[in-house]
């Protein structure tokens, strides 16, 4: 499939028209399941829940939907608001679906040229998207030499105007299609962002959802809405020693634009909070009170979910409280981080097999030379399995602060209370116990050791 020849760009491939639409007033969607121990359900998605509209009628492997006609739109269906498939249903007059109940994450979609279409089209996305990303890595590798990042630079601008190209062609001939792509197309920094924004950080803000229109009240049916903001959101929460204020002016940003109240707005809220609450990221706070104060009367059992993880995820925010733990030394006695109060603690998150934690130790190490007669002291909190290999890598770095673990890797039960889902990683603490900033390292962290003892 080339870059510009989508054969159902033209129009002549489009299968619905305005006539049809007109003299039908219903979609059957008839079911040919296996393995069904109870009848299929139809779900739609309200921005914060699968919602069950329908369940299928029929019986022995042979089921039915009735859907109004009309504007397309995305249902779902499976066995339980947890386990279904996408469905684009709405323009055309009759759809057949094929599978199993125990997998209907693999139910195929038959006689419907508008799920066909969808198909190729994210098959489109994903091969546009592995020739921007290996262009990137091209050029990050490429540095200081200036042949090598032209050459990544004009694949860029290939994958740039494959995505322009299909973007403007969907728009012209399938606006439905078009607006979903409109949600994904970002196209390069170099080629797009260089000279006009300070940084790819700051263009990557702002420009994400450059090509969608948010007057646009088609979007507030579209969940390509929750997914889009989802990604966007996680892209940014991974960005190290982003400052939570400046999060949130990125968000209150992009949000400004999309019409309060509407279900767009409500599922631009959702996409967010989900990866920020999956990486703890103390900026979810500001987007569930948000989130709580716009629609929290209309969905109080998502307000209230979400007011139990704010008080949780509360005491993870510079100026919250850390949340107090105990674990075993090397020697085997038992620490607790509430004991070392009255000192500056970085409680730093590391283990033996970690490549970038050993790189970053001799920085930590001149630190902590430099302070600890201040009244600095490091709690190193280890990701270890094997207790020799966690001891041997504490000898040879010449660690000689205060360390901790449970030895149970990934699943240790601090790095779990402080969502820590990568290292090395970083929470500092004044005196009193209060975090003062987290993911500081390098320059970062000898520059706040400095402003705080000197």
């Amino acid at each position: 499939m080339g870059m510009y020849s989508l054969r159902w760009i033209a129009v002549t491939a489009l299968a619905i028209s305005s006539i049809a639409l007109a003299a039908q007033k219903t979609v059957k969607v008839t079911l040919q399941m296996q393995h069904c121990a109870t009848e299929p359900r139809l779900y739609t998605f309200d921005g914060a829940a699968f919602r069950e509209i329908q369940v299928a009628g029929g019986g022995q492997g042979h089921y039915s939907f009735t859907v109004p006609a009309g504007e397309p739109r995305f249902y779902y269906v499976g066995a339980d608001a947890n386990n279904h498939t996408p469905v684009i249903l709405g323009s055309e007059e009759s759809v057949n679906l094929q599978g199993d109940c125990n997998n209907p994450r693999n139910i195929s979609v038959f006689n419907s040229t508008l799920n066909q279409q969808y198909a190729e089209l994210k098959m489109e996305f994903g091969r546009l998207n592995t020739l921007a990303q290996r262009a990137n890595m091209s050029y990050r590798s490429a540095m200081g030499n200036p042949t090598a990042m032209q050459q990544a630079v004009a694949t860029m601008a290939e994958a740039d105007q494959g995505r322009q190209h299909l973007l403007d062609s969907l728009r012209r001939h399938h606006p439905f299609l078009g607006r979903i792509a409109a949600l994904n197309t970002y196209l390069s920094f170099p080629n797009n962002g260089q000279g006009r924004y300070p940084s790819e950080l700051e263009y990557f803000a702002a420009e994400y959802f450059r090509f969608v229109d948010w007057k646009d009240e088609a979007y507030n049916h579209l969940p390509w809405v929750f997914e889009s903001f989802k990604s966007y959101a996680s892209t940014l929460a991974d960005v190290p020693n982003l400052p939570e204020g400046q999060l949130q002016q990125y968000f209150d940003a992009v949000l400004k634009p999309i019409p309060a109240g509407s279900n767009a707005r409500k599922m631009a809220l959702t996409g967010m909070l989900s990866p920020l609450q999956q990486k703890g990221n103390p900026a979810f706070v500001g987007v569930a009170e948000r989130y709580i104060q716009e629609f929290g009367a209309a969905d109080p059992a998502a307000a209230a979910s979400l007011q139990q993880e704010i008080k949780r995820i509360g005491g993870f925010r510079v100026g919250g409280e850390a949340p107090d733990f105990a674990q075993a030394t090397p020697d085997g006695k038992e620490l607790r981080l509430s004991e070392l109060r009255g000192k500056v603690v970085l409680i730093d998150f590391w283990a033996s097999w970690c490549g970038p934690c050993r790189a970053e130790n001799p920085n930590v190490v001149n630190l902590y030379n430099q302070y600890k007669s201040k009244g600095f002291e490091i709690l190193g909190v280890s990701l270890d399995r094997t207790k020799d290999r966690w001891l041997q890598a504490i000898e040879q770095d010449g660690l000689t602060w205060l360390h901790v673990s449970d030895l149970q890797g990934w699943g240790n039960a601090v790095a779990q209370l402080y969502n820590v889902h990568s290292i090395p990683q970083t929470v500092l603490l004044d005196a009193e116990g209060r975090i003062i900033a987290k993911g500081l390292r390098g320059p970062a962290l000898a520059n706040k050791l400095a402003e705080l003892f000197n």
